[in-house]
C-alpha cells in the first residue's frame, strides 16, 4: 500500500485546508520543492501535489508558442537583454505550476498531480511540467468524454479519476458544489471508460484529523473494482493500519497531509506498515445441533468466495479469538449458543489470494453447540445456510474449501462422530 505525502499548493506556498475551506488555511512552508525533498529523504515513493488555486492559467497552446521559431529573442520590459524561452516560460506560468516544475526538478520520485485540470491542454501541460499521473475531478462529472480522450492519449496508468464525496454524493469545483451524482455511480462510469485508479476523498474528514472513513473507502473499492487511493482524515498510524487491514478491498494507497505536517504521523513508520505482507486473522465456530441420536452441522455459502464455509469473521483489534467467534456467529446466524468448547481449538494457517492480493490467513475455530431457532443470515455475502450430517459437510468442504477440514475433523473427533 503506497503512502502519498501531500503537498497542497496555494499561491505558491505549501498549505493545508480544513475540509477544503480557503478561510481555514495553515501555511507549512514557502518552498514546496524543499518540502518535497524532505519527504523523499523520509522514504516517500510517491508525492501527491494539488493546485488549490483552481483552474490552470496556462495551456498547451501557450506553452507551444514559447518554443516557436522566432520567439527566442523575446524582449520583455524590465529584463535586461533578450528573454529566453526558459525565462518566458517561468514568467508566464501560474505560480503553482512553477512550483510543480520546481518540485519535478528537485526530486526523482513520481508525482501525482491534480486541481483545476479541465482541458486536454491542461493535462498535457501538467505532464510536461513533471506530473507522472494527473487527477481529473470536476471534469469527470461534467465532461466524461474528455476523460475518454485523455485515456486514449496517455493511458490508464497516467489518468486518475478524483471522486470527492459528501454524504455519498460527488462534490465538484473545489468542493464548493455538490452534484446529484452518487460517488459509487460515478466510479462505475469511470471504470466503464477504462479508468483503473481513483483518488477517493471523504470531504467531511479532510484536514480534520478525525480518522479515515475506512468503511466507505473499502465499500467503494469493493463495489467498483477500482484501485482506490484513500484521502481525508488520516490522524495517526492507527488509521494507516486500519486501511492496510482492508487493502484487499482494492485500497492501493493513502494520501497523508495534516498528520504529517503536525508530527502526529511518522512517514517512515507509515511506509514500513504499507509494505508489510497482507495478513488476516479470523475466528469462528464449528456449529452443531443434536436431533435425537443424530448430530447436524451448519454451513454457510459465501457468494464472494463461492465456497461453503463454517461461520467466521475478522478478529477486531484488541479482541480475543473466542470473543470474535461469538460476535460473528451472532451477527451472521442469529442463533443462541448453548456451549462452546474453548479447549478444542483449531488454528489454521495458509496462503490465499483475495482480489488478486496475496494474503497470509489465520483462522481459529471452536466447536459450539447451538440452540433451536431459524437461521437469520446477517452477511450480504452469505446466500444460503444448511444443516447437514457429518458426511455431507465433509464432502462439501472437500469440494469447495478443503483448508477448513482440519477444524471440522477435530470437532468430529471431540464429539466422537465418524464421518
Amino acid at each position: 500500500m503506497i503512502i502519498f505525502p501531500a503537498i497542497d499548493l496555494r499561491q505558491g506556498r505549501c498549505v493545508r485546508l480544513r475540509q477544503g475551506d480557503p478561510d481555514a488555511e495553515t501555511v507549512f512552508g514557502e518552498d514546496p520543492a524543499a518540502m518535497a525533498r524532505h519527504w523523499v529523504e523520509q522514504g516517500a515513493e510517491w508525492l501527491h501535489v494539488v493546485n488549490l488555486d483552481g483552474a490552470l492559467g496556462a495551456t498547451r497552446s501557450q506553452l507551444s508558442a514559447l518554443h516557436r521559431p522566432g520567439n527566442i529573442l523575446i524582449k520583455h520590459p524590465g529584463i535586461a537583454g533578450p528573454e529566453t524561452p526558459e525565462q518566458q516560460l517561468a514568467r508566464e506560468l501560474p505560480i503553482n505550476l512553477r512550483r510543480l516544475r520546481e518540485i519535478r526538478q528537485a526530486i526523482a520520485m513520481p508525482i501525482q498531480f491534480g486541481g483545476g485540470l479541465r482541458t486536454l491542454d491542461d493535462i498535457q501541460l501538467a505532464i510536461e511540467l513533471g506530473a507522472d499521473r494527473v487527477v481529473l475531478g470536476t471534469v469527470a462529472v461534467e465532461n466524461p468524454s474528455l476523460v475518454s480522450e485523455a485515456l486514449l492519449r496517455w493511458g490508464a496508468d497516467r489518468i486518475v479519476a478524483g471522486i470527492d464525496a459528501r454524504d455519498g454524493m460527488v462534490a465538484t469545483h473545489g468542493w464548493r458544489e455538490t452534484s446529484q451524482v452518487e460517488a459509487v455511480e460515478l466510479g462505475h462510469h469511470m471504470a466503464s471508460l477504462g479508468i483503473r485508479h481513483v483518488v477517493f476523498t471523504d470531504i467531511s474528514r479532510d484536514g480534520m484529523l478525525s480518522g479515515v472513513n475506512v468503511a466507505a473507502t473499502a465499500r467503494f473499492g469493493d463495489i467498483t473494482g477500482l484501485k482506490v487511493v484513500a484521502s481525508g482524515g488520516v490522524a495517526s498510524l492507527a488509521d494507516v493500519e486500519e486501511l492496510k487491514a482492508h487493502e484487499y478491498y482494492n485500497i492501493e494507497g493513502v494520501i497523508v497531509g495534516q498528520a504529517l505536517y503536525t508530527g502526529k504521523l511518522d512517514l517512515r513508520a507509515a511506509i514500513s506498515l504499507g509494505h508489510t505482507p497482507l495478513m488476516r486473522r479470523s475466528a469462528g465456530m464449528v456449529p452443531y445441533r443434536r436431533k435425537g441420536d443424530e448430530v447436524e452441522f451448519l454451513l454457510l455459502y459465501n457468494l464472494f468466495y463461492e465456497q461453503w464455509q463454517l461461520p467466521r469473521g475478522a478478529v477486531l483489534k484488541g479482541e480475543s479469538d473466542i470473543a470474535c467467534a461469538k460476535r460473528e456467529f451472532a451477527e451472521q446466524v442469529g442463533l443462541p449458543i448453548l456451549h462452546i468448547d474453548a479447549g478444542c481449538r483449531t488454528e489454521l494457517h495458509y496462503a490465499a489470494v483475495v482480489r488478486d492480493y496475496d494474503m497470509a490467513r489465520t483462522i481459529v475455530y471452536f466447536p459450539a453447540e447451538v440452540g433451536a431457532g431459524e437461521v437469520s443470515l446477517g452477511n450480504e455475502n452469505h446466500g444460503e445456510a444448511v444443516w447437514l450430517p457429518a458426511r455431507e459437510v465433509w464432502e462439501l468442504l472437500t469440494e469447495t474449501s478443503p483448508e477448513q477440514l482440519p477444524a471440522f475433523d477435530l470437532a468430529l473427533e471431540q464429539l466422537r462422530i465418524r464421518r
